[in-house]
Formats: C-alpha cells, sequence, structure tokens
C-alpha cells in the first residue's frame, strides 16, 4: 500500500492507495517540523494511523511538507514515520517539489504556494532548479493567508481599516485587542491565528479596502517572489492553495499588470498528486 501526505502548516492531507485505488482519505493537524518534535509528530499520527489501516502494511510513503526542505527538518518527519510505518520506503520533500508536480507535472515553469504560508520555485519538468528561502510569517510568506490577515490585524489594531469593517470584526470575533496581541505573542501557531482572519477578509472581499488590501499583498508576493526567477515572464507560473483559489480574481489582476503567464490554479495539489504517482508506479 502506498501512503501519500500534503502538509501545510494548518493541516495535512492523507491518501491511502492500494493498486492504485484510493483506499482511504484522511485529515490531520499540519506537520511543520519548524514547529514540532518527532515525538509531536508520533503521538499525533498514530492513533490517527490506527483508525484507518495496519501501520506495518504500508509499503511506501510519500510526504511533502511546509519546513521539509532541509536535512535536518526532513529528518524530524523521516524519524517519525519511521516508527509509525517501521517497513515503508520513506520519501520526505518539501511542499514546493509537491506543487511544482502537482501544477506543472512533466513540464517546465515557476510553481507557487499560496495557503497559510507562502513559496515558489523555478521547476524544470522533473526537478526544482532555483528555490527561494522562506523567511516565514513574521519576515516573509508575503501574499499567504498569514500575510492577508496579518495586514488586516494590522489596520485593525491601528484603526486604519473602515469603521463598518472593525465593527463587523468585533461582533463576529468578540476579541478584544489584548486578545489578539495575546494570541500572536504568547500562544502556539500564530501563522495559523493570523491565516484566519483571511476567512473574514474574503467574506467582505467586495469592500474596497478589503480588496485593495488583498491585491497589495499580491503585489508584494510577486515582487518579492516570483520576479526572483530567471525568465519568470517567460514561464507559465501556477499556484497551488486555498488563498490562490479563494482570491484568485485579485491574484489574476496582479499577474496581468506585471504580464505574468498564469497557468493552473488548483485548492489543493493532492489529485494531481495521486495522478503524479500513479503513473509513476506503472
Amino acid at each position: 500500500m502506498l501512503l501519500i501526505a500534503d502538509s501545510g502548516s494548518t493541516k495535512t492531507d492523507w491518501i491511502l492507495l492500494s493498486d492504485k485505488n484510493i483506499k482511504a482519505t484522511f485529515q490531520t493537524e499540519g506537520i511543520n517540523p519548524y514547529f514540532k518534535s518527532t515525538e509531536d509528530i508520533i503521538q499525533e499520527l498514530y492513533p490517527e494511523f490506527l483508525s484507518y489501516f495496519e501501520p506495518k502494511k504500508i509499503k511506501k510513503a510519500f510526504f511533502y511538507g511546509a519546513g521539509c526542505s532541509s536535512k535536518t527538518k526532513k529528518e524530524i518527519v523521516i524519524n517519525a514515520l519511521k516508527k509509525i510505518i517501521p517497513n515503508a520506503e520513506i520519501s520526505v520533500n518539501h511542499d514546493m517539489l509537491a506543487a511544482a508536480r502537482a501544477s506543472l507535472g512533466n513540464k517546465p515553469g515557476i510553481a507557487c504556494i499560496l495557503g497559510t504560508g507562502s513559496n515558489s520555485c523555478l521547476y524544470d519538468g522533473s526537478k526544482i532548479t532555483n528555490s527561494l528561502f522562506s523567511l516565514g510569517y513574521m519576515f516573509g510568506d508575503e501574499g499567504s493567508g498569514a500575510h492577508i490577515g496579518k495586514t488586516y490585524i494590522y489596520n485593525h489594531l491601528k484603526k486604519k481599516a473602515p469603521k463598518i469593517i472593525i465593527e463587523k470584526f468585533n461582533n463576529e470575533y468578540n476579541l478584544t485587542d489584548e486578545d489578539i496581541l495575546t494570541n500572536i505573542y504568547q500562544k502556539p501557531n500564530p501563522n495559523k491565528f493570523l491565516a484566519s482572519f483571511s476567512l473574514f477578509v474574503k467574506k467582505y472581499i467586495d469592500d474596497p479596502f478589503m480588496n485593495n488590501l488583498v491585491e497589495n499583498c499580491f503585489e508584494k508576493f510577486v515582487k518579492e517572489q516570483i520576479f526572483k526567477h530567471p525568465d519568470y515572464k517567460k514561464q507559465t507560473v501556477c499556484c497551488v492553495g486555498s488563498i490562490a483559489y479563494h482570491f484568485e480574481k485579485q491574484l489574476l489582476k496582479i499577474f496581468n499588470k506585471h504580464k505574468i503567464i498564469p497557468g493552473e490554479i488548483i485548492k489543493s495539489p493532492m489529485e494531481n498528486l495521486i495522478k503524479y504517482h500513479n503513473k509513476k508506479t506503472k
């Protein structure tokens, strides 16, 4: 049996395949080795796995995850999976490779992730040939859910957002300014907390302030990430993730402004990853 995982900071999508057929699909918490240890991952995943399959029957596992770019971070995940699925041949790669394989397949281009976090890479149809070092939600992740949420929260706390929008936020979330800052500076996963407010921005996207906020975030994404790749204007640029999917109109407007060639925009890479790995096992 083959297990495929696509993991961001918020959630992990899992697919179990047997003879190229889907046997189970399930979701767990996001597994980012910058935020979780090997023991954390084991404690979270083992009981979940037992609910769906016998771990010892897994023969191969492909894990694509946010934060899995360096050898050290990959080993955190590999060591956890080795304990849980001991008989499996395990491959752990960065989620950028999942985005590239899912959106471009065997074609060259630029693949982007726009979800809780953001990133991009240049892909030659087989491997990543140029990648950017992610600075995370505090210094980077331009255009991501965390960036959009952080930008709204800044304007909210500074009272720069329209009064009617601030009132709607207060009614819907019942959070004081102190509550917001406590969640950001004192509680776990502030990136997920900030990204959650992208849903509020989406809800009121027809308000000019919200629309401009999102477009400005995508403007920064293009300048800080896509512009960094050689010959970017000659490349097809594909995007994977909930933010790209739900704010497609605003994203394509910025692409058009900079004469960027848009490719596929997909919410989740999993369906295409299944096709990719099934082809590889022919």
